[in-house]
């Protein structure tokens, strides 16, 4: 449940930025495909919004949630990830 509700989040997110190519994973482990560039700034971005992602693969953000999160905390992770977009974009 909490997948899905990580994935349409995502899916949204990339509604709003056009530097999200591809959403993939499976579950709660999900992986933002970005361009190259994003992918190295966003790393620093998160962190000072607070929260903790990792660049795999050059362009690829990877998402990994606890598996007991709820989604008032995705929520308010989608919101942070949303404001580092905002801040390198």
């Amino acid at each position: 449940m909490a997948g899905t509700y990580l994935e349409k989040g995502l899916h949204s997110l990339a509604q709003q930025f056009s530097c999200i190519n591809d959403i993939r994973g499976a579950g709660l482990m999900r992986g933002i495909e970005v361009e190259s560039q994003v992918a190295e700034n966003l790393v620093p971005a998160a962190l000072c919004h607070g929260v903790i992602i990792n660049r795999t693969a050059g362009s690829v953000i990877r998402l990994l949630p606890p598996l007991n999160i709820t989604d008032e905390e995705i929520d308010e992770g989608l919101k942070r990830l949303s404001a580092a977009f905002g801040d390198i974009t």
